[in-house]
């Protein structure tokens, strides 16, 4: 019996171990066949039969690069510029509805950039109702009489997304400059340094770590942003990849170019790492926090007239768009398209948030009871879908299922029977897949935060009653995490339903997520006919909005 008691866990830390490391090595696929199917297309395939990738690279592929580069640099600038005032002015000012405000600001995350842009594009284009009733009163009769600022444009695309992910940069900086040191600030008033002065050379160095985060996350995002570039006909690296596999039919140029755009999200990772290394030398711990300074009846209402601006460019105006296309085409809206998308939706997307929330929970738990460098660095590898942007990661998982099918099929029709078909590939489990390893970091960050939490000598008390694992994991650590599990789960959740370029690739034929559904009607210019769904993924995605509020402690 005792024999017994001691092999049976034994044996369960081994199939844990090895379960978690085939996961592990699952989630790290995706990146391998790229790397595998580009070397290996460069040297099995004949060149006859697919120039593609050569094609490109001797035409236009420089300028898909350009373009990219371009995007990134113009969101960055835009971020910050919306960023970086308004999270000095709520951190270092106390003024009438400050902490409304900081809540205000972090909701236009809710609104994907590309629905963002066709309503904006349809407001200020040529034919728009604003540069119409300029030509009405002014007498305009041709765009040579007048100068407008052409939305569809590098600036134009770059400004959507500026306005879409901006908040990344402002919850992280308010965050810091809160937490600022006064004795600094009090030194530099004794030497007779100026507000501004202060701020420039103290405050917002000492806050470089925590831009150069913000900043990296920005730039990603808007290095796999696909809407609203191709609604804005702009060719980037994303656009290339869709294209070469829908358009051109080419698996092999699709993961070159993905390993490509892999290449600048590791720089850009790379780089964050370095800046979050310099950390120690810039960290202000230590000092007593900076009381906030009452901001005069004028500062305040300028401050609520430049953030309140913003908040209106990025959601309001968005939001109340949207609403009244839902009036003003009530009978498109109101349909069981719209009802059926919705369910195929948040039941796909609570599958992936479930198995995403109980491999995070696995992962963690496994740290938490045998802490060793073999599991932390599963952990880790577990989480690095989050750096690999949606096409890129789904030309990933599409290049091992769709060998995967052909050699299920050949199984099949060797035992004599008919062939099945794409039963990985082109079926739901290919998108569910995706959003596991795409927004397994979310749920991990989540669960790995309620585990800090929990002080060791627990586990300790735990083993001195004898108790097992499993039991002090059901009794003690799952009761102590319930409301990381059900955040998790949410973000995960809202994730899925947003995600929008590996929907585009993966879904099966036929199956429209609410996402693909809105974003074909907004690259048809038929947005008002599916404001509802998109009026439905706002509001779905304020939810995680406020928890992240909710967790930055706006106070």
């Amino acid at each position: 019996m005792n024999v017994k008691r001691n092999a049976s866990p034994s044996i369960a830390g081994l199939l844990v171990s090895t379960s978690t490391t085939l996961i592990a090595l699952i989630m790290l696929l995706p990146i391998a066949a790229l790397i595998y199917e580009s070397i290996a297309s460069h040297f099995v395939s004949v060149p006859e039969l697919d120039t593609t990738f050569s094609d490109l690279a001797d035409s236009v592929l420089s300028h898909y690069i350009f373009n990219s580069l371009s995007i990134v640099s113009g969101t960055l600038l835009f971020a910050c510029l919306f960023a970086i005032a308004p999270a000095w002015w709520c951190a270092h000012y106390e003024f009438t509805g400050r902490k409304v405000l900081q809540w205000l600001m972090i909701f236009p995350l809710a609104i994907p950039a590309y629905i963002s842009a066709y309503i904006y594009t349809d407001a200020l284009d040529y034919a728009g109702p604003i540069q119409s009733s300029l030509r009405q009163v002014f007498a305009w009769q041709s765009p040579q009489d007048y100068w407008f600022f052409d939305i569809r444009s590098h600036w134009g695309a770059s400004l959507m997304l500026g306005l879409a992910l901006y908040p990344y940069i402002f919850l992280l900086l308010r965050n810091t400059f809160e937490n600022r040191s006064q004795n600094l600030t009090q030194a530099a008033q004794i030497m007779g340094a100026t507000p501004r002065k202060i701020f420039w050379t103290i405050h917002l160095p000492l806050a470089r770590p925590s831009l150069a985060i913000g900043c990296t996350l920005v730039a990603m995002e808007s290095l796999a942003d696909y809407g609203t570039v191709q609604l804005f006909a702009i060719s980037t690296l994303t656009t290339a990849i869709y294209d070469s596999w829908l358009v051109y039919g080419s698996l092999a140029s699709a993961a070159k170019i993905s390993c490509l755009t892999l290449l600048f999200v590791i720089t850009l990772v790379a780089l964050e790492k370095n800046s979050r290394k310099k950390q120690q030398h810039f960290d202000s711990r230590g000092g007593k926090a900076c009381p906030k300074e009452k901001a005069s009846n004028i500062k305040s209402a300028f401050i609520w007239f430049i953030c309140g601006g913003i908040v209106c460019l990025g959601f309001f105006i968005p939001l109340l768009t949207l609403v009244s296309y839902c009036f003003d085409y009530w009978r498109e809206n109101m349909n069981e398209v719209i009802l059926t998308h919705s369910q195929s939706t948040f039941l796909l997307a609570a599958t992936a948030a479930l198995v995403a929330t109980l491999l995070a929970i696995l992962f963690n738990s496994q740290q938490r009871f045998i802490p060793s460098t073999k599991n932390q660095f599963k952990l880790t590898l577990s989480s690095l879908g989050y750096a690999i942007p949606g096409t890129v990661l789904a030309i990933g998982i599409l290049i091992p299922l769709g060998q995967l099918d052909l050699w299920t099929n050949q199984f099949i029709t060797s035992l004599g029977f008919e062939k099945v078909g794409l039963i990985f590939s082109g079926t739901s489990f290919a998108l569910i897949l995706a959003f596991v390893i795409r927004f397994s970091a979310i749920s991990n960050g989540s669960i790995q935060a309620a585990y800090k939490t929990m002080p060791p000598n627990l586990d300790a008390a735990s083993t001195m009653l004898k108790a097992s694992k499993f039991k002090t994991f059901t009794k003690i650590h799952f009761p102590i995490m319930r409301p990381a599990v059900i955040t998790a789960f949410l973000l995960v959740f809202i994730e899925c339903v947003k995600e929008l370029p590996a929907s585009l690739l993966l879904r099966p034929f036929d199956f429209e997520t609410l996402a693909t559904y809105v974003y074909q009607f907004a690259s048809d210019e038929q947005l008002e006919h599916a404001a509802s769904g998109a009026l439905l993924i706002i509001v779905v995605s304020l939810v995680p909005i406020l928890l992240l509020s909710r967790s930055q402690k706006m106070h």
